[in-house]
């Protein structure tokens, strides 16, 4: 039982990749870049070279890819943290965001 608790309470602890999305303040897509990608991206979408983030500025993916890559597109490779308790329309608000960068 004392076991499962850990385990349970380390797991919450380890996630940084904030997949909670009851944050009804947050409704621009910059808010909500900021609250869930710019701690590895950084504000600016420049990405951080020497931790292997690569930049999300000036991407060449369309909305519904970057909508995609953030929710559902997983992957053996994939570092970025993968939202899918996301909606699709928070998504999409990071997504446009990224694409005005």
């Amino acid at each position: 039982m004392r076991r499962t608790l850990l385990l349970i309470a380390l797991a919450g602890l380890s996630g940084c990749d904030k997949d909670t999305h009851n944050h009804p303040e947050l409704i621009t897509g910059k808010q909500l870049f900021d609250h869930h990608c710019a701690g590895c991206h950084a504000e600016t979408g420049k990405g951080n070279f020497l931790k292997g983030v690569p930049p999300n500025k000036q991407s060449s993916l369309s909305i519904w890819q970057i909508a995609h890559k953030i929710r559902i597109e997983a992957n053996d490779k994939r570092k970025m943290p993968l939202y899918p308790n996301m909606s699709t329309q928070e998504a999409e608000l990071i997504a446009d965001y990224v694409k005005q960068l």
